[in-house]
Parts: structure tokens; sequence; C-alpha cells
């Protein structure tokens, strides 16, 4: 849960302060839509890293170095020149990606019997992070009194205990090593498995639509003469939201002989806040970004839940997670890039939203795959 804790506060802390930040160092619009795009690169790129690390280290030590590779990459931020919030962003990115890929394996190995709980806890954690990142960094810098550097730097202190608390566990040696012989090389075979590419599918869409409504949410709202205030804590709404179906769904979605009611309902919640936003954004604001936050959380939840039930044991775990937020994070980078690209050239949301409507449906294939009761491997 620790290590939950630091998997989106060094991407979520950015966007309370990128207004002071652009100004500060400065940046143009582009190099910071730059900064806000990259640490998603840098997941996809990471990912394939995890079980080599793993194997080399073990899984917990593996942990461990993660989650100071997440402090030292926003620490480095810090540093004066421009160039070094770009190499801090990056640092903190394939650290992320490190416990994006291995929590779900700890997870198979220890807890086989709990994989819905565990998980949920885990995905739950994940979305705190972005919630609490997201509503504590900017009075965070105003308490502290020492700018953008300050409130971002605070986001060090979580990660710098969540490397401690492995260290007892690396220390005995025995886990990290039964880990290390556990996680094979990666199977070619794997990446021509058709359940494993609709695992990927699914994770990807799904990381699409959350990351181009993280992204536009506040200005879409804005350009609907809802004020600034208003349209951030809405953001905050879709984060906070997601936080119950990340815990609730996969512990009773674990429990069914396959998942695909699960998929069908949450794809079903996620279009009515889409399309409530398309046709009446300003009826119920609060309530369109509550079901798009609702559904946010259960497709996260689901698409992890998806690496420990449709593997057989941790190393394949290990690899269908590292295959599939490897190629599901190219995927939802693209999300925001299309959306600006469709806002630019139409100078509306209609043309975007409608984007996101289609998305639902290779989403729904793929989720539908994804979750009849198989295995890879």
């Amino acid at each position: 849960m620790l290590t939950a804790l630091n998997l989106r506060t060094a991407v979520a802390s950015v966007p309370p302060l990128l207004d002071e930040l652009r100004d500060a160092v400065p940046l143009s619009a582009a190099a910071a839509g730059v900064l806000t795009t990259l640490p998603v690169i840098c997941m996809a790129l990471g990912s394939p890293l995890a079980p080599v690390v793993a194997r080399r280290l073990g899984t917990e030590a593996a942990l461990s170095l993660m989650a100071l590779t997440v402090a030292a990459g926003i620490l480095v931020r810090l540093l004066s020149p421009v160039a070094a919030l770009y190499a801090g962003t990056v640092i903190a990115g394939l650290g992320i990606a490190i416990g994006n890929v291995l929590v779900p394996a700890i997870i198979k190995r220890d807890f086989p019997n709990r994989v819905g709980l565990m998980t949920g806890g885990y995905t739950m954690a994940i979305s705190a992070s972005g919630a609490l990142a997201a509503a504590l960094t900017v009075p965070f810098e105003e308490a502290i009194g020492r700018g953008w550097r300050a409130g971002l730097a605070v986001w060090a202190l979580p990660a710098l205990v969540a490397a401690a608390v492995w260290v007892p566990w690396v220390a005995r040696g025995a886990a990290a090593a039964r880990t290390a012989r556990g996680l094979a090389r990666p199977s070619p075979q794997l990446w021509r498995d058709p359940l494993a590419w609709r695992v990927t599918a699914f994770m990807g869409l799904q990381s699409l639509t959350f990351y181009s409504v993280l992204s536009w949410l506040p200005a879409l709202l804005r350009s609907e003469g809802i004020d600034r205030e208003a349209a951030g804590a809405l953001l905050s709404v879709v984060m906070l939201a997601g936080i119950p179906t990340c815990l609730l769904v996969p512990v009773v979605a674990a429990r069914r002989p396959d998942q695909r009611v699960a998929v069908v309902a949450t794809l079903v919640v996620l279009a009515a806040g889409l399309t409530g936003l398309l046709v009446a954004p300003t009826a119920a604001p609060a309530a369109w970004v509550t079901l798009i936050g609702l559904a946010q959380g259960a497709l996260l939840a689901l698409a992890f839940l998806f690496f420990g039930l449709r593997s057989p044991d941790s190393e394949h775990a290990a690899q269908l997670a590292a295959m599939a937020q490897t190629v599901g994070y190219v995927i939802a980078a693209c999300g925001p890039l299309v959306v600006g690209i469709l806002r630019e050239a139409t100078g509306g949301w209609t043309a975007p939203l409608i984007f996101l409507l289609a998305v639902l449906a290779p989403m729904l294939a793929a989720g539908l795959g994804a979750a009849r009761a198989r295995q890879v491997g």
C-alpha cells in the first residue's frame, strides 16, 4: 500500500502548479504539454525493465529501489536548469513503471487466493495518491512558503518511507531470492497470445480515457463558463470518486467465474458520464464527473486484476503486466494529443467527446475477451 501511494504523486503534483511553474522557469505551452505527457511515456518505456531488475535483485529490493528512484526524480526536478525538470520527470517515471509491474506479481505470489482484495487495496492506494497530490500540493507550497519547488519536494518524503519499509524483507534475502528465481526470462510466446493482447488493449484504452480526462477536463469545463476553482474541484471529484470503486470492484469481480458483467456495467457508467458532458455539460457537471470517476476507478482496478487472474503464476503476472503497460501507456499517451488536435481543429468539444465515446467500443471488445476465465501461457 505504501508503494502504491507513490505511484501517481510525481505525476499529479505538477498540474496544480503548472501555471506558476511556467512563469518561473519559464516554459511555453508546448513545453508544458511535454512535461505532463513525459511520465506516461516513461511508464511505457520502463515497464520492460521491471522483470529484469527483479531477476537480478529480487522483487523486494527492486521495489525499494523503485521508491528511491521516484524520490530521486522528484528531488532532481528542484534543480535550477530547465533540463533538470525534465530529467527528474524521466527518472520518476521510470521508477513508477517498476512499481506498476512488480506489485501485481507480488500479489499473485503471496496472495494467490486473495488477488481481488489485494488488487483492490493496491489500486485504491494508486487512486488516492493522485487525489492527494492534486489536492495538497498547493496547500503544502503555501504552508512552506518557498515556491513551487517546495510544493513538489514534499512528495519525496513518502517515497523514502516506502523504500525503508521494504528493507527488512530485502535483508532476509530468502523472499527476494525466491522471487528472482521465479521471474524467468520473458517468453516470446506471450506476445503471440491473443488473450495477452486483449488484456493489453484493455489496459491501454482505459488509460487513454483516464489521461485524456485528466489533461483536458478543466479546460472543457472552463469553456462552458465554469470558473477555474470549480473546474479544479471537479477534476478532484473524478479522482476521489474512483477510490471506492478501485477497492470494491475487484473484490466482487474476482469472486465470479469471469468478469464480463463488471466490464459491461463499468463502460455503461463511463458512457453515461461522457454523454452528459457532450449533451448538457452545465446541467449537472458534478454528476457527470462523478460517473466518470466511478467508472475510471473500476476500469483501472479491472485492468490490474486481469494481470493476476489471467496468469498462472507470478512469473507470468510480471511478464503480462510489463507487456500490457509497455504497449498500454504508449496508447494512453496518444489520448491527450488526439483530444487536443480535435479541439484545435474544430474549435469545440463535441469532436473530442465523440472520439472518447468511440474508444469505448474497442475497449468493450477487448474487455470482454480479457474477462473470460482463461489464462495466458
